[in-house]
């Protein structure tokens, strides 16, 4: 598929505006080709703007998360210190820029053990299988626990928490809001 040309679809878009102009001159004791040209004047001068706009990336808000090859996490420059499984979990839902449901949380269960293995100090995998396996029970807490401690953790450490937070309405999936552009995997 071919790309298209920006400055085309900004005159599209501007295109299929109104004139910015009532009728031909009438009540503004112009002529008509007065007005036309007033209004191809204003035409191009919209479409540079819409060009500028366009071309312009969007500033994104808040500060850019940086996770390194050893899964520390850093929003700016501090570093967001957390429990191995909270750290796991949030690690979960930075990857997971869709959202989570808590009742599905099971179908992460081998990404989750592969997290944990790499941030927890267990090596012995009947010890990080029970771990996992209490995150993943629907019927325990241990998921919504780990998720209160990353948002008191994204709490004490920032001004503006909310971006960095993990949420979501009761019985929809739980996501945390920040654009994935800001998230840096070293």
């Amino acid at each position: 598929m071919e790309s298209v040309d920006p400055g085309i679809l900004a005159l599209w878009y501007l295109l299929a505006e109104d004139s910015l102009l009532e009728e031909g001159g009438a009540l503004y004791g112009v002529s008509l080709e007065e007005q036309e040209t007033a209004d191809l004047v204003a035409f191009v001068r919209r479409a540079q703007e819409e060009l500028r706009r366009r071309k312009t990336p969007p500033v994104l808000p808040g500060q850019p998360v940086r996770i390194t090859p050893a899964l520390r996490i850093y929003i700016g420059e501090k570093e967001l210190k957390l429990r191995p499984m909270a750290k796991t979990v949030l690690l979960l839902f930075l990857r997971h820029p869709e959202g989570i449901a808590l009742k599905s949380i099971g179908d992460y269960r081998e990404e989750l053990g592969n997290l944990y293995r790499r941030v927890s100090r267990f090596q012995e995998p009947e010890v990080i299988e029970r771990c996992i396996g209490r995150v993943v029970d629907i019927f325990e807490n241990d998921f919504c626990v780990n998720i209160s401690r990353v948002n008191a953790a994204v709490d004490a450490l920032l001004e503006d928490p909310i971006p960095y937070r993990i949420g979501g309405a009761a019985g929809l999936p739980k996501a945390i809001p920040l654009d994935r552009r800001m998230v840096k995997w070293e």
